[in-house]
């Protein structure tokens, strides 16, 4: 009887063997997977830190931005208020011109404003609208005079009435 059991106990030998070479590979296997995991679930968790770093970056760019377009918001309607007051200040003309430069240490300054309503017609054509403009509106010049009579008369000799030229006003000129 001893005989006939042997090969038995030999295969369940190499049966067991077997199993045991099986579960190694299997324990070893299952290692491999388990690292596997753990390192995809590192990557990920750095994946999210890094999204999240740029998240923040990106929502802090998002308001520096809407920051950046209320200044030039802004800044564009402060230079479209400068315009509108450089027009203003343009459209009134400041110049005062010098009828002569001759006076005597007695002569005093006087500002007067001189009109011709149709210079371009009846003076000197071929001048600029604004010139003309100008014109109508009155230019200032720098006369000196003993007094105010002495300032319109001298002014009237160059700038006559029955030429068209009108005096608006005479007005002391203070520097």
């Amino acid at each position: 009887m001893g005989h006939p059991s042997m090969p038995y106990l030999f295969s369940a030998l190499v049966g067991v063997a077997t199993l045991a070479v099986s579960l190694l590979s299997a324990r070893r296997q299952l290692r491999t997977a388990e690292d596997r995991i753990a390192s995809a679930a590192a990557r990920r968790q750095a994946q999210l830190e890094r999204l999240r770093r740029v998240a923040r970056a990106t929502l802090g760019q998002a308001r520096e931005l809407r920051a950046a377009r209320r200044r030039k918001d802004s800044i564009e309607l402060a230079c479209e208020e400068l315009e509108q007051r450089l027009t203003a200040a343009g459209a009134v003309d400041r110049r005062v011109y010098v009828l002569d430069d001759r006076r005597t240490p007695v002569d005093a300054g006087w500002v007067v404003t001189v009109a011709h309503a149709d210079y371009g017609g009846r003076v000197t054509g071929g001048l600029e609208k604004t010139a003309l403009d100008r014109w109508k509106r009155g230019r200032r010049f720098l006369v000196w005079g003993l007094d105010e009579a002495k300032v319109r008369e001298k002014t009237n000799a160059r700038y006559p009435e029955h030429k068209g030229f009108s005096i608006l006003s005479v007005k002391p000129y203070l520097d």
